[in-house]
């Protein structure tokens, strides 16, 4: 193993040329049941939860919650835009309100969401970022933006 190379041991990241040890690093990883928190709360049925995912199955006879692998983009985006819309000082109903402004031109955030996949949620966070500086910077929101 190169010096360089960090050792995980225990949940804990040490660097093998110094011998250190350090806390795992801090970064907001979704697990399948907080991704299912976050559709209930953010009132999204099963179906489309697990199309803004690109899920390629489908729920069963069962109605039970597939099980599921997220990438990492998927696993760090999704509580970033939950976050988001906590900053622009939006509720959850915000995601389901057509919105007549670039991007979403006249569809709901989470329709957009779904027809563009991970690019449209990344648009939907840089939308959200932009609302929560506005708020912060006093700058009026774009029409349509600002209902809650």
């Amino acid at each position: 193993m190169a010096e360089r190379d960090l050792i995980e041991h225990e949940g804990k990241t040490r660097s093998a040329e110094q011998g250190e040890v350090s806390p795992p690093p801090v970064g907001r990883i979704l697990s399948g049941p907080q991704f299912w928190e976050i559709m209930e709360r953010w009132r999204v049925p099963d179906a489309t939860a697990l199309e803004l995912i690109s899920f390629s199955g489908r729920i069963g006879a069962s109605e039970k919650r597939p099980r599921f692998r997220f990438t990492t983009r998927q696993q760090r985006i999704t509580p970033e835009i939950d976050a988001a819309l906590a900053s622009a000082g939006k509720d959850s109903g915000w995601l389901h309100r057509k919105i007549r402004d670039a991007p979403f031109s006249r569809r709901t955030p989470i329709e957009y969401m779904v027809a563009h996949g991970m690019d449209g949620l990344a648009d939907v966070l840089r939308f959200l970022n932009r609302l929560a500086m506005r708020a912060a910077l006093s700058i009026p929101a774009p029409r349509g933006a600002d209902k809650r």
